[in-house]
């Protein structure tokens, strides 16, 4: 039976962003949070906030650190905060007529506003103001104009490309042409656009992504280079199992063997069988099946586990062990993460299971880290006092 899953090719692109839970906040300047913006070709979210705002308090605490939340706007923006009473706030408040709080801003790197919203939301209703964001900025038919008009420029190329997979759509021969021209000089654009555009292992600009890893890892830096490959890799898999064509996983487990260092490589072959499962809605072999990944597990960051986690607590919560094991994926993520935010959202879910105790000594602990690391640890201060609360 043929296994339909909608954007196939984009469902991991964001895979592990860390695999962290929840909206990450660039820390930075506000020019050079539209500096990353430019070379990302990613929106800037801006939360316009204030520290006596209690709408704004509850976003922080109850929304912001939503997995399915993190997941989305972790992939698709450059995610900042400002206080609009402090620092660079007064400024952007004045620069984009903002009055009440919380106030959501999306931001295109010339500092263009392209979408906004005035007062919280739910986590379904956020993530749908990020998409309507997305579709606001989707600049692929402006830049395709351009392209077919003869501007093959490898600027222009890579504009187009990223505006193509940021739209959904695909970039395959856009990329593929460009590859064909043999004479195009070997700049950092040549290797960005092969970054970009290896968006499935089964295909021409994957092959020229692995054979020139040296070269695109010192541009992207060798941990966004491996998980580019991961991440292709598993797109392939989405891939056979929409077209329900199992040579197409088969290739991918082969090529996994050949590009993924040795403990990844050994254990794809149990997260394709994870994948699968999911795929065919079987709770109990998807349970089985992360139960054997996770016994098999050491300390490597590209597996989605924060996916997993929700999955277990919601997809599959009527399965047997279920429950307990989505503890154990959580406090596994805590253990090979160094991102503070993994060990609050852990702490949030003892919470939730009852556990204060252990909830608090992890939420105390992840500010700790937060604090050393220089992040802004509103979130921490709040998901402290609600636990401190019951």
């Amino acid at each position: 039976m043929r296994i339909f899953i909608s954007c196939v090719l984009m469902i991991f692109s964001f895979v592990n962003t860390s695999i962290g839970q929840g909206i990450e906040f660039f820390h930075g300047t506000w020019a050079e949070a539209k500096a990353k913006s430019k070379e990302s070709g990613k929106l800037i979210f801006v939360d316009a906030y204030t520290s006596w705002c209690g709408p704004c308090k509850r976003m922080a605490a109850n929304i912001f650190p939503l997995p399915e939340v993190g997941a989305y706007y972790n992939a698709n923006f450059i995610n900042y905060k400002l206080d609009m009473e402090k620092g660079e706030g007064p400024t952007f408040a004045r620069e984009y007529g903002i009055t009440a709080y919380p106030t959501f801003v999306f931001v295109d790197g010339d500092g263009k506003k392209v979408h906004f919203r005035v007062g919280g939301a739910d986590a379904n209703g956020f993530i749908d103001m990020g998409k309507s964001a997305v579709l606001r900025y989707d600049k692929s038919p402006e830049l395709g104009k351009r392209y077919e008009a003869g501007d093959h420029s490898p600027e222009l190329v890579l504009q187009y490309i990223k505006a193509l997979n940021a739209a959904g759509k695909s970039s395959t021969r856009v990329t593929n042409d460009f590859l064909a021209n043999d004479k195009a000089a070997k700049t950092d654009d040549y290797y960005r656009i092969i970054y970009e555009g290896a968006v499935s292992s089964d295909s021409k600009p994957f092959t020229y992504l692995v054979s020139n890893e040296k070269a695109i890892s010192k541009i992207v830096g060798q941990k966004e280079y491996d998980r580019k490959v991961f991440n292709a890799l598993v797109n392939t898999v989405y891939k056979g199992i929409e077209y329900d064509t199992e040579s197409l996983i088969d290739d991918a487990i082969i090529t996994s063997k050949k590009v993924l260092d040795k403990s990844k490589a050994s254990l794809f072959p149990t997260y394709v069988d994870v994948i699968k499962a999911d795929a065919r809605n079987n709770g109990e072999l998807y349970v089985k099946n992360v139960s054997e990944m996770i016994k098999k597990l050491g300390n490597t960051s590209n597996f989605e586990l924060a996916t997993i986690i929700k999955s277990l607590q919601t997809k599959y919560n009527h399965v047997a062990n279920a429950a307990s094991l989505a503890s154990v994926v959580y406090k596994k993520m805590v253990d090979i993460s160094d991102d503070p935010s993994i060990r609050l959202d852990y702490a949030v879910f003892l919470q939730d299971s009852g556990d204060n105790d252990n909830a608090l000594k992890e939420a105390l602990k992840a500010k700790e880290e937060a604090t050393k690391k220089n992040m802004d640890t509103t979130k921490f201060d709040n998901v402290i006092l609600r636990i401190k609360s019951k």
